[in-house]
Formats: structure tokens, C-alpha cells, sequence
């Protein structure tokens, strides 16, 4: 079968209308259902050994236990004639594949990429997918084809939320000699050679690409010496046996497409895709986890700054916009540092050395634009991760020099001065702060003061110049 029908039947014989089509790969198609938050997947091979590999595959996945995990729940298959099955999806979602690929008819790629929730949304939807997936490989499980056509996202361009579909792509880790699924493109190149089952870094290998992908607009491994070359390059390309598009030193699969990566890559983003399509692309052990992926992406987007002019998002180490050329305004930044109390009075910022010099232990900075609400999440304040890790805690909104604070987690919070000789609190009305340009300024204590936590400090920072 190669087209869904308008209704489908389940095994209990409830009826579903299908309404459009909300993504399509190589096995089948997913379809929102009409009246519910509810999508049904139809695959194509509908053979009596696909229908009972499906039905094992679905009935291993049920007892899983994956609830915690922002993966649609595989619900009931579907009745003959059809082979499938009907699953949980929110309202209002799309493919992420709809973030990575310029339209045709689009009039300025920077335009539609803004449009889309920009740099900042991208990054975060990209932490969020990789969480899920560090999650699944902390089960001892892997999704086997992580690609943009089976991770779903909100539609709303200011919505953050994240759907793995296709859960009968969730096995555990396999063998070489097993068939392998994965979508072409995002096949890890141990996978395209046949020499390795799946597990969790065929996982980061499909994660890597991805995430390349929809932040540059451009596939790492498919330059100009592979568009413009013959069929057989591209298997070339995907399969190992040529350079990325940015090596440091190969130019030869260069590509001329894409956005400039300086613009949408932190340093550390640089360096995990370097890794991953590097040595990692022969070497499955050089290549970084996705949970290091997850790290750096959030990392990456609590560094980035809204412009006041054309509201594109950029890391705050630019002096311009680069989306729109407009100076970069003056901003704060929250560095989240660990407070240990055993080292003493004075010592109690926990450092590491750094050449001939110790450093301060920063665990993450976040920006504030003026007039920007950002929230500190379990995640920055207590290092939590999971689904409890997006949880806010307090709310922070910049105001020229003023620094505006606000729990909203119930909990209350200390503000000790540098000195350490002044103490306020932070609860559920607002209290106002001034931060002084190149001075220290009160600190935020996210825990027991006679216990390791993180403590914020706070800094204005001045703007660019042309």
C-alpha cells in the first residue's frame, strides 16, 4: 500500500478519519486523525511477516517504560487490510524537517529562518530532542533512526515542544548482520556499509547530522563535489569516504550553500560536529554522545541574545546582529557558578585550575536582553534533567540597570552581597536589584547555604559598535 485510506479501523474496531498527512519516510506515512490528539501511521509493506514483526515490535514497545520520555505512545494496531498503527501526538505539530529546508519559494532564506523561531527556538528543540534520546540510550535502548521525518515539533514558532514518532524504531542495541533501518542521509556509515547493527552512536551519528542540518541549512557530509558530481559520489560522501563540508584542512567537498557557521554554531557546537564528522565518521568510538550534544546545544542557547530590531536570535559573543547588522545592545549575563561551603569564607566558589592561574567553575551563562522575561530552569538551577529539567524556578526581566527577580516554584531564595555581609530574599513578588557595569553584584543562591549548590552571578555588559 502506497496511499492511506480516509478511514481506518484499530483491532477494537474504532473507526478514525484521517485528515492530511503530517509526515512521510521510506516504511510508511503518519496522518493526523480527525477529532483528537491523536495520529495514525500506515506502512506501505503490508506482508504477513511485516504485520507480525510490527505487532512483536509495538506489543516489546507497550511495556516499556518510556512515559517519562517525550515519544508518541504506540496505542492499537490497525485491521487489515491496512498495517499500522494509531499513536498520541499533541495538536499542532510538525516534522523538524520543516526547520532544516529552505522552501522554494521562499523570498530571503535569513527571513524564513527568523520566521521560524530563529537561532534560539532551533537550538532548544534540538536540546530537547537530544535529551529524549540520551534518555532512551540511559534505558539501554536506541531509537535506531533518529531523522528530521520522525521527530515532530510545535508548529507555533513559540512553542518548544517535541515528539518522537515512529516508535516502533525503539529496540535494543543490535548486531551486525541484522537488517537496519534508517533514512538516507542520516544512516550512521558503519550502518550504510553493513558493517554494524544499531546502537547508541549510530543514534549520535543520525543526531549529529540532524542537528547540523537544521541549524546551518546544510548537509555536513553532501558539499558541492557530491551535488554537482555523479550518483556514486553521494554514496561516497555518506558511507565515510569523504571529507565533511568544513574540514580544516580537506577543501574538497567544500559547499557553498548554507548559513555562514559562525552565526549559528558556538565554539563547542564547532567542536562536537568536528568530532562527529571527523574521526568519528570512521571511527564510531571518536564520535560524541548525544548527551554531549545535549549539553552543548542548551549551553548554546542561554547565550543567545534577542535583537531589539529585527527579533532574530544570535550568541552574545557578536558584536552585530548578524541577521540584520544592528549593534548588539547591552545586556546581563547569569553566570551559574557551584558554591561549596567546606572550602571556607572567601574560597567558597569552587574552582580548577587553568594553566598558571585557577579559574572560577562555571556550569552556564545565560544572557538577558532589555526588556526580556527569561526563566531559570531546574536544569540551571539544579542541573536536573529529563522532563522536570524545562520546570521554572525564577523568573528574571532586565530593565536598563535594574535586575527584576521572582521564585515561581514556591521556593525562596537567598541574594548575599559580594561582601557577603548583606542578605535579602527572593520569593514571589518581585525584587528589584541594580547591577553596576563591571562590578560585582549581589548573588543568588539556588540552594542550603551549608551545602554544595549553584550560586548566580550577576553582570551588565556593555553593547557593540559598528
Amino acid at each position: 500500500m502506497t496511499s492511506a485510506p480516509r478511514q481506518v479501523t484499530d483491532i477494537n474496531g474504532v473507526r478514525y478519519s484521517l485528515l492530511r498527512q503530517l509526515g512521510r519516510g521510506g516504511q510508511g506515512a503518519v496522518y493526523e486523525v480527525d477529532g483528537g490528539r491523536l495520529a495514525a501511521k500506515v506502512v506501505f509493506d503490508s506482508s504477513p511477516s511485516r504485520r507480525e514483526r510490527l505487532r512483536n515490535q509495538l506489543t516489546q514497545v507497550k511495556r516499556l517504560s518510556l512515559a517519562d520520555l517525550e515519544i508518541a505512545r504506540p496505542l492499537e494496531m490497525l485491521r487489515e487490510p491496512v498495517l499500522g498503527y494509531v499513536m498520541e501526538l499533541l495538536t499542532g505539530m510538525q516534522p523538524l524537517k520543516a526547520l532544516g529546508a529552505v522552501p522554494k519559494d521562499a523570498a530571503s532564506p535569513a527571513a524564513w529562518y527568523l520566521a521560524g523561531g530563529g537561532l534560539r527556538r532551533r537550538l532548544q528543540l534540538l536540546a530537547r530532542s537530544a535529551d529524549v534520546l540520551a534518555a532512551l540510550h540511559g534505558k539501554g535502548l536506541v531509537y535506531s533512526d533518529p531523522s528530521p521525518h520522525n521527530i515532530f515539533v510545535s508548529e507555533s514558532p513559540d512553542a518548544t515542544e517535541v515528539r518522537f514518532i515512529d516508535a516502533d524504531n525503539i529496540h535494543y542495541a543490535s548486531v551486525a548482520g541484522v537488517p537496519a533501518v534508517f533514512t538516507p542521509g542520516y544512516g550512521a556509515p558503519e550502518l550504510v556499509r553493513c558493517a554494524s547493527g544499531v546502537n547508541s552512536l549510530t543514534d549520535a551519528h543520525a543526531f549529529s547530522v540532524l542537528a547540523f542540518q537544521t541549524l546551518s541549512l546544510a548537509h555536513p557530509l553532501i558539499g558541492d563535489a557530491v551535488s554537482d558530481g555523479p550518483p556514486d559520489r553521494e554514496e561516497e560522501a555518506l558511507d565515510g569516504r569523504l571529507p565533511w563540508i568544513d574540514h580544516p584542512t580537506d577543501d574538497t567537498n567544500r559547499a557553498s550553500y548554507g548559513i555562514p557557521r559562525p552565526s549559528v554554531l558556538s565554539r563547542k557546537l564547532v567542536d562536537l560536529a568536528e568530532g562527529a564528522f571527523g574521526a568519528g565518521l570512521r571511527e564510531a568510538t571518536k564520535r560524541p554522545g548525544v548527551s554531549e550534544w545535549a549539553e552543548c546545544l542548551h549551553g548554546a542557547a542561554d547565550a543567545t541574545l534577542s535583537c531589539p530590531s529585527c527579533k532574530g536570535t544570535y550568541y552574545f559573543t557578536e558584536k552585530l546582529c548578524p541577521w540584520c547588522d544592528e549593534p548588539r545592545p547591552a545586556f546581563a549575563t547569569a553566570a551559574f557558578n557551584l558554591w561549596d561551603p567546606s572550602l571556607g569564607p572567601g574560597g567558597e566558589l569552587l574552582q580548577k585550575p587553568a594553566g598558571e592561574r585557577r579559574r572560577v567553575v562555571v556550569a552556564a551563562v545565560l544572557g538577558l536582553t532589555d526588556g526580556e522575561t527569561v526563566s531559570v530552569t531546574q536544569r540551571l538551577a539544579h542541573g536536573r534533567d529529563g522532563a522536570a529539567s524545562a520546570r521554572p524556578v525564577i523568573e528574571l526581566q532586565l530593565t536598563g540597570s535594574r535586575l527584576s527577580l521572582r521564585s515561581v516554584d514556591g521556593a525562596r531564595y537567598r541574594l548575599s552581597s559580594p561582601s557577603g555581609g548583606r542578605d535579602a530574599e527572593v520569593a514571589d513578588r518581585v525584587k528589584e536589584i541594580r547591577l553596576e557595569p563591571g562590578a560585582a553584584s549581589w548573588r543568588l543562591h539556588l540552594g542550603s547555604p551549608d551545602s554544595l549548590h549553584r550560586v548566580v552571578n550577576f553582570e551588565l555588559r556593555p553593547g557593540g559598535a559598528r
